[in-house]
């Protein structure tokens, strides 16, 4: 009785790792994703102010992204990794990407902190891109 008392135990140690490491995505990478299809606008901008009663940035447009589906894919092969503390803030006057969807949501990324905003609700990433390749990105749209 003993030992299967153990096996139990063992067994379901095991089970709670496994679904603790899976649903942590720590066994499988979770990378950034955009369904360009979704998309209405693409925008580099510039982080003016942070509203605190809106929780809302307002911004200034440095350039419009013509050919969303290029840019989409670029941005998701930009080397990144997933932080597993606390989101980042995004930084005023800094410059940002914003993903403007088709639904009114909304993405607005930088190297260490992006803004998600669904229905209406801002919800925190939690992807470091490479801040090289990030802002190689940006350049070559912006001086186009």
């Amino acid at each position: 009785m003993r030992i299967i008392n153990k096996l139990i135990l063992s067994l379901l140690v095991l089970h709670i790792t496994l679904t603790l490491l899976c649903s942590c995505g720590l066994v499988s990478p979770q990378k950034y994703s955009c369904d360009v299809n979704e998309v209405a606008t693409i925008n580099i901008v510039m982080l003016d102010e942070y509203d605190k009663d809106d929780y809302s940035y307002e911004c200034t447009v440095l350039s419009q992204i013509s050919d969303c589906s290029t840019f989409v894919n670029q941005l998701i092969e930009v080397d990144h990794t997933v932080n597993w503390g606390d989101p980042r803030q995004l930084q005023v006057q800094c410059v940002a990407i914003r993903i403007d969807y088709l639904n009114g949501d909304f993405d607005l990324i930088q190297p260490d902190a992006q803004i998600f905003n669904r229905s209406e609700v801002n919800q925190y990433g939690y992807f470091f891109f490479d801040d090289e390749q990030f802002n190689k990105l940006i350049a070559d749209y912006v001086t186009e």
